[in-house]
């Protein structure tokens, strides 16, 4: 039974025990009667669960339908653009045009937003004039020059990061723009295939609150344990806090373009999936041996097949934009993140490894959140893409097995065109194709900081005794 009502034509391939000869389904069905009263309860006990399955997928359907669709689920992120637009991951515009009764919204080349950006590369570049002597007489604990080393090349890192991302947006908006108004084209052919929008669709939505309201939390948590354990000031923000904000948001936005990308695939798989999802008596007794079922996929069925396998190429072709737009930006975004995480780590470690002073715990709760501020997006992100991943490589799997049970030439053929574009479509969201962003690359990372971490650790062990530190040797 397809999702829109539409009936299958089904036929069955009965074997028979003797001469192997087949029958037309009402010639057995008689036969199997009159030789034998017991397989009519059989038929009749089939028969209630086949109008059972019925009943139970039409009130799934009525359920479906109540749920308040909305089709453009891109434009309810209007206010999440807004913020974008204020860091500077948003240089294009959205327009909202109403023809024939039909609300319509695209989003549009903005020579302002250029504009903006090349004013925040400014103000970026200005900033460290204030921020690297900040950084040099500052005072803190456990003060050490490998660490006022560390935070002069993270100040620059920070600066450069943000510069090549912000400049990223400016060339590379028309790729952002195009990439943004093939996804609202691709939600609204996808309700349309889809015909209502399911529960899935609200759970993502939660999910994406859910995920930025947390982002937001750390960073509130995370500037009140700074002013608490350091008395940090408005300047010390601009070279740690601003940078990792920025990365942060980035890989933010990365997640939710393909958490959105990822609720198309699935749709499409389910509209694929109802396409072989056929609920029939089978008139032999249900042994897994010689149960086979064929399915003969009507015209309507096959216009349908086609349609979602443009849709299913449309969303590839997505993929593919999304991935290799924020490509260079994550490759920036990672190497700051991964140094940033070295940084906090062994500010971490070497009160506990080093000296014997007692780490005070606001500095241990602030170097905490700092890990978590840190880890948070990539580990959201990485797990969203491997997500995205596996549904793509669903639909290879409903191919196959619609193909397996297809009687139709005509279906078949489509069929067999669908597993060719699946075979040769392979997406992949890497960092300038430098590594794969998915929860491979978190692994590897965490064993790469615990690598340089050990470096670290043992380079300040191997130094003198300094001063700021106390000293464990014992006089001979």
């Amino acid at each position: 039974m397809r999702h829109n009502g539409e009936k299958l034509n089904i036929s069955f391939t009965l074997k028979e025990e003797g001469d192997g000869r087949r029958e037309d389904v009402p010639g057995s069905v008689k036969n199997s009667v009159l030789m034998d009263p017991y397989k009519l309860s059989d038929l009749l006990g089939t028969q209630k669960k086949v109008n059972a399955t019925a009943r139970k997928i039409s009130k799934e359907k009525a359920k479906t339908t109540k749920v308040e669709s909305p089709r453009n689920f891109f434009c309810r992120f209007w206010i999440s653009l807004s913020f974008f637009k204020l860091i500077g991951l948003a240089t294009f515009t959205l327009c909202i045009v109403t023809q024939h009764k039909r609300t319509l919204n695209t989003f549009r080349y903005s020579k302002r937003g250029i504009a903006y950006n090349v004013a925040l590369i400014s103000l970026m570049i200005a900033s460290n004039f204030l921020s690297i002597p900040f950084r040099l007489h500052m005072e803190y604990e456990n003060k050490t020059n490998l660490t006022v080393g560390i935070e002069i090349l993270q100040t620059i890192l920070g600066t450069i990061v943000i510069c090549t991302i912000l400049f990223r947006y400016c060339v590379d908006q028309k790729c952002l723009v195009r990439i943004a108004n093939q996804l609202m084209d691709i939600e609204h052919e996808v309700d349309r295939l889809y015909r209502s929008c399911s529960l899935q669709r609200q759970r993502v939505r939660s999910t994406l609150i859910v995920a930025c309201a947390m982002k937001f939390c750390l960073l509130i948590v995370l500037l009140i344990t700074e002013i608490y354990a350091f008395h940090a000031s408005p300047i010390s923000w601009l070279t740690d806090i601003l940078p990792t904000f920025h990365v942060g948001w980035l890989m933010m936005q990365y997640f939710l373009l393909v958490t959105i990308i990822q609720a198309d695939f699935a749709d499409v798989n389910r509209a694929i999936q109802s396409l072989s999802r056929v609920s029939t008596p089978d008139l032999r007794p249900r042994s897994p041996l010689c149960q086979t079922r064929r399915v003969v996929v009507s015209n309507s069925s096959v216009c349908q097949l086609l349609q979602l396998r443009d849709a299913h190429c449309h969303l590839c072709d997505i993929a593919e934009g999304v991935s290799g737009f924020y490509s260079l930006p994550m490759l920036f975004g990672i190497t700051f993140a991964f140094l940033t995480l070295i940084y906090n780590a062994y500010y971490l470690l070497v009160p506990l490894l080093i000296s014997d002073e007692i780490l005070q715990y606001e500095l241990f709760i602030n170097t905490v959140l700092w890990l978590a501020f840190l880890m948070y997006p990539i580990i959201i992100l990485t797990n969203r893409i491997s997500r995205i991943l596996n549904e793509i490589g669903r639909t290879g799997n409903m191919v196959h097995s619609l193909l397996s049970c297809t009687l139709g030439k005509e279906a078949r053929s489509e069929l067999k065109q669908f597993s060719l574009q699946l075979l040769h479509r392979k997406i992949r969201f890497t960092a300038n194709d430098y590594f794969a962003l998915d929860n491979t690359f978190f692994h590897s990372m965490i064993g790469t900081v615990v690598t340089y971490l050990v470096i670290l650790v043992q380079f300040e062990m191997g130094r003198p005794c300094s001063p700021r530190l106390p000293c464990n040797c014992t006089a001979e």
